[in-house]
């Protein structure tokens, strides 16, 4: 899970940041056929997990995003209201897993998944710590079976770590794996400066992370059958890294 990067305005991307941003440029772009890309997104992310990442370096936020804890802090006054407690929870690219523990402290049954064995086993020592007991697996995301089961999946910076090219397939994907009727919520980051080129126009840039945009986004997932239910500019306050955030939901295909 990508935590920094794309900065906008004057702000000076911090060293380690830049440095693991070139090392995913370079695996990524060594990928050819369709059939390569888990190896590939695998191998770039467990180097650098690999290398060693402590909480709050490079991508890694020590947290999970404070608007994402407020939105499930009011899970039951929330209009509409979340998915309800006990429902299966997703976190795709779950980092060191603080959004897990955090669903389930308001009451759904989390899982993470990441494509990174050693990401991992640093996602299930933090878990353990904090007393909880969601589990953590190592896979694709692509590779889930498109059964419906989730009705609830956070999104958190997963969308800009991959290429481009997967955007629809990440949002076919999400279809397949939410539940009628769940719910996506997306942290979508990074954003642009106002006044520069919109990537939902073709702008896309360099990355990961790859530049999104609220239209973007929202263009993948109502092409394939999700109603937007909100889509809120996230505070200075409550951002969890640099740079413009929106926290936007998403009700999946009820067909």
């Amino acid at each position: 899970m990508i935590t920094h990067g794309v900065v906008s305005g004057p702000r000076r991307r911090p060293s380690s940041v830049h440095a693991a941003i070139l090392l995913l440029l370079a695996v990524t772009a060594a990928a050819g056929r369709s059939s390569a890309r888990s190896s590939v997104r695998m191998t770039g992310w467990e180097s650098m997990w690999s290398r060693g990442v402590a909480p709050g370096q490079a991508f890694d936020a020590s947290r999970t995003e404070p608007a994402f804890e407020q939105l499930l802090a009011r899970a039951a006054s929330a209009t509409p209201s979340l998915p309800p407690a006990g429902s299966r929870a997703l976190v795709p690219g779950c980092g060191r897993g603080y959004a897990v523990v955090s669903l389930e402290k308001a009451g759904f049954a989390a899982e993470g998944l990441e494509i990174s064995p050693t990401a991992a086993a640093a996602a299930t020592a933090y878990i353990r710590a904090q007393g909880a007991k969601a589990e953590v697996r190592v896979g694709d995301f692509f590779g889930l079976q498109r059964e419906r089961q989730f009705g609830l999946v956070f999104d958190s910076t997963f969308l800009c770590a991959l290429p481009p090219s997967q955007r629809e397939a990440w949002a076919a994907q999400m279809a397949g794996v939410l539940a009628p009727g769940g719910e996506l919520v997306t942290n979508i980051f990074p954003i642009r400066a106002e006044g520069e080129p919109d990537p939902a126009d073709g702008h896309v840039g360099s990355g990961p992370p790859f530049a999104l945009s609220p239209r973007l986004v929202e263009r993948l997932l109502v092409g394939v059958g999700f109603v937007r239910l909100a889509i809120e500019p996230v505070p200075d306050a409550l951002r969890a890294r640099f740079g413009r955030e929106v926290l936007a939901r998403w009700r999946a295909p009820t067909a």
